[in-house]
């Protein structure tokens, strides 16, 4: 059963058995947090999902997308309740939110969304295509703290490059350009590796057989099927997903 429901600049949708009072604790987590921002009050989007699946090392997850001033921030945390997802959701949107106001926020190592163990074999399940935006390592880093991502695809403003950037350790940040292993010749402000290895060229298919042999959460690759940067990561489900540039 799906609802959704809007309540001022925050809509609110379900998916599976959702109490209301779940739903209002969600809600009231996220704009509390909220209030705490300056200028218009943010968009906010939010989903919760009962799962039913015995599978799966959860049953709640919350997801939220918020718009401030034009940027977006993604977050979504899983739980054996939703008390315990929203709590969870809260602390990781709370360390990135000063980041909106022009102030640093690094990672802080915070656990990520549990990944399920599949029995047998892990499928592609869903391809994104996406264009990837221009920046700089700084801005990706930027990009991709806010969207509560692991990897962020993006094409490099100096080189050109379809490039990755990801986390490394509990505070760095590792930048992989299809070509380039040079450190960036312009300042960079997060605490920023080069990754010297060649980016392989696969299928999307001989990737997942990669993070299959693995316990990597992701891997980026050049695409033998379109020759451009394309990244491949583990879902929450413990399926895989595949980002590929759209075609011009």
């Amino acid at each position: 059963m799906r609802r959704r429901r809007s309540d001022g600049q925050i809509t609110m949708q379900t998916a599976g058995e959702v109490l209301d009072d779940a739903r209002d604790f969600v809600r009231n987590q996220v704009s509390g947090l909220l209030r705490r921002l300056p200028g218009p009050r943010p968009v906010v989007r939010i989903k919760l999902t009962r799962s039913a699946r015995p599978a799966l090392s959860w049953s709640a997850l919350v997801q939220a997308n918020i718009e401030v001033r034009g940027q977006q921030m993604r977050g979504q945390a899983t739980g054996a309740f939703f008390h315990e997802a929203a709590q969870s959701l809260r602390r990781s949107l709370a360390h990135r939110l000063p980041t909106l106001a022009g102030l640093p926020a690094w990672w802080d190592g915070r656990p990520r969304v549990p990944v399920t163990e599949v029995s047998g074999r892990r499928d592609i399940v869903r391809r994104k295509y996406c264009t990837p935006v221009r920046c700089t390592p700084d801005q990706a880093a930027l990009a991709m703290d806010l969207m509560d991502y692991d990897i962020h695809l993006f094409v490099d403003a100096e080189t050109g490059e379809d490039s990755a950037i990801y986390r490394i350790g509990p505070t760095g940040y590792r930048l992989a350009r299809l070509v380039s292993t040079a450190p960036p010749s312009g300042p960079v402000s997060v605490p920023l590796t080069v990754n010297v290895h060649e980016v392989p060229q696969l299928t999307p298919e001989e990737a997942a057989g990669r993070l299959d042999a693995t316990e990597l959460p992701f891997r980026f690759f050049r695409s033998a099927d379109t020759d451009r940067g394309a990244v491949l990561y583990r879902r929450y489900d413990g399926h895989y997903g595949l980002v590929t540039p759209a075609a011009p």
